[in-house]
């Protein structure tokens, strides 16, 4: 017997993933006046979880990829350095070649602008979209809006991580 719409209305929407988009998601859903179980497969606040690699940083204007000119020199002295932000396991690195190949052949001027460009309108608003979705939250005094910086120790690994 198939439940009425009114019935359906008041059963609990599953929202699969705690990460930012879960949280978001069911949160929205909550404030329809739905009944929500969020469901994720690691504890909240969990390294393993989705959203944990930013650190809780949100730049509206962080949308220059990864992968630019220069990735390739650059790469190597990343792998032996553990304050560099590429990590390789190395047993797995002959699986990963052919998609290596395909990620840095995107190290182009023209492919950076052009993914730069098509991200910048989907982060623009993300700090004001965050704080109303954090109004009226407890997990709303944690949001503090600044500016963001990157500090070098010389103007020479500047040079070398800059993009224009």
């Amino acid at each position: 017997m198939n439940p009425s719409a009114e019935q359906q209305a008041k059963l609990p929407i599953a929202v699969i993933g705690a990460g930012i988009v879960g949280i978001a998601t069911a949160i929205n859903l909550i404030r329809l006046g739905r009944s929500v179980l969020l469901i994720d497969r690691h504890a909240p606040g969990s390294d393993h979880a989705a959203s944990y690699g930013n650190g809780g940083i949100m730049v509206s204007s962080g949308v220059v990829p990864v992968t630019v000119p220069g990735l390739l020199t650059k790469a190597p002295r990343m792998l032996f350095s553990a304050t560099e932000p590429l990590f390789v396991k190395w047993s797995y690195l002959p699986r990963m070649v052919p998609w290596l190949l395909r990620y840095l052949s995107h190290a182009t001027s023209a492919q950076v602008h052009r993914t730069a460009a098509a991200l910048a309108p989907l982060v623009a608003n993300s700090p004001a979209e965050h704080q109303a979705l954090a109004e009226g939250e407890k997990a709303s005094k944690w949001l503090k809006p600044g500016h963001y910086a990157f500090v070098y120790p010389d103007r020479a690994r500047f040079e070398t991580d800059h993009f224009v």
